[in-house]
């Protein structure tokens, strides 16, 4: 009798182990069936090259190109950006949309503009004489080095290149003033003229003989000139190392707040009571005999400042043109952000 007994408990016990593994198999089963494949797939850098294809789709189409440089008459401002020249003009309803000029490759290398009645003298990589609206060119003068400046000066212009200055009058040949000195800056006050260079020091020509000038306390203070301006009574030089101004006998270097900070100086702009200063760490007013920083315009890169009607107008090298007053926008820099294809097709 017991031994039948323990029969059916051992088959009851068997059913039970063969359902469980049965249950075990499905549940396994469906968790490998919903687990996904994974697939180890070995990689190797590779250098990504300038004119990769893959870089350019990352690139976005139009991006806000930086200011390079920015010229001005009244009425009107020229600037250069992304290689392209743009115009923008001023009427009674206030400033126009930038339009691409016409100007082709030499926009590489406009380096300074003078603004005649019906001409432009423009300054690159040769001196290139055109019309007002950059569609005529009328001459050409190459001087074998690049130009960064030219100021008129009586009845021709003063030109300074890379390895020197030179006198130029487009009826006459071209003469060398002074050679072996790249000229980066030019002023003219009542009795001569001033030149600044780039390694050279800063200069200064009495129509017979040349003098560099220079501190006593650092005859180097001067290599590099980055600004210049004349405005009676004073001479504005601008440097890396700071900012200096000459009243015909005494040099003083302005610092702001009582402070030693440097300053790296880019412009000056000379108004009846007070001076603005553009530098890359922002723009900075000297008035009352006291340098203060504009709080608008901290950390910009003022590359460009210009007197426009009663306005002062601030180019700085990344966030476009402004009205002083207010920090109104003159010009913002994704209006400049064109099409290469439309730019190239008006070129």
């Amino acid at each position: 009798m017991n031994s039948q007994r323990r029969f059916p408990q051992q088959g009851q016990l068997l059913s039970v182990i063969i359902v469980s593994l049965l249950a075990i198999i499905i549940i396994v089963g469906l968790s490998l069936k919903k687990r996904p494949k994974i697939q180890v797939i070995e990689a190797t850098a590779e250098q990504v090259m300038p004119g990769d294809s893959s870089l350019n789709q990352a690139e976005p189409e139009n991006p806000c190109p930086e200011i390079t440089a920015v010229f001005h008459e009244p009425g009107r401002i020229d600037l250069l950006a992304n290689d392209a020249v743009f115009t923008l003009t001023r009427d009674s309803l206030g400033w126009s949309e930038p339009v691409p000029a016409a100007f082709g490759q030499h926009g590489r290398q406009l380096n300074c503009i003078i603004y005649e009645a019906d001409k432009l003298l423009i300054g690159g990589d040769r001196l290139t004489i055109t019309g007002t609206d950059y569609l005529e060119i009328f001459s050409e003068r190459d001087f074998n080095a690049p130009i960064n400046v030219i100021l008129k000066f009586g009845e021709a212009y003063l030109v300074g290149t890379t390895t020197g200055l030179r006198y130029f009058n487009p009826e006459q040949p071209d003469s060398l003033w002074k050679t072996d000195i790249l000229v980066s800056r030019l002023a003219e006050d009542r009795d001569g003229l001033w030149i600044g260079t780039f390694g050279n020091g800063l200069w200064r020509f009495d129509g017979q003989k040349w003098q560099r000038r220079h501190l006593t306390r650092d005859t180097s203070i001067f290599d590099f000139v980055s600004a210049l301006n004349y405005s009676y009574p004073f001479l504005w030089v601008g440097t890396p190392s700071g900012i200096f101004r000459y009243d015909g006998g005494t040099w003083k270097q302005l610092f702001a707040a009582d402070s030693s900070e440097i300053y790296e100086v880019n412009c000056f702009l000379p108004l009846a009571l007070r001076t603005y200063i553009g530098t890359e760490q922002g723009l900075f007013v000297y008035a009352g005999d006291s340098l203060t920083a504009v709080a608008e315009f901290a950390n910009e890169r003022i590359i460009g400042l210009f007197r426009d009607q009663k306005d002062v107008l601030v180019a700085t090298r990344d966030n476009g043109i402004f009205n002083l007053q207010g920090k109104e926008a003159v010009l913002r820099p994704e209006q400049l952000a064109v099409d290469r294809n439309v730019m190239a097709a008006t070129q």
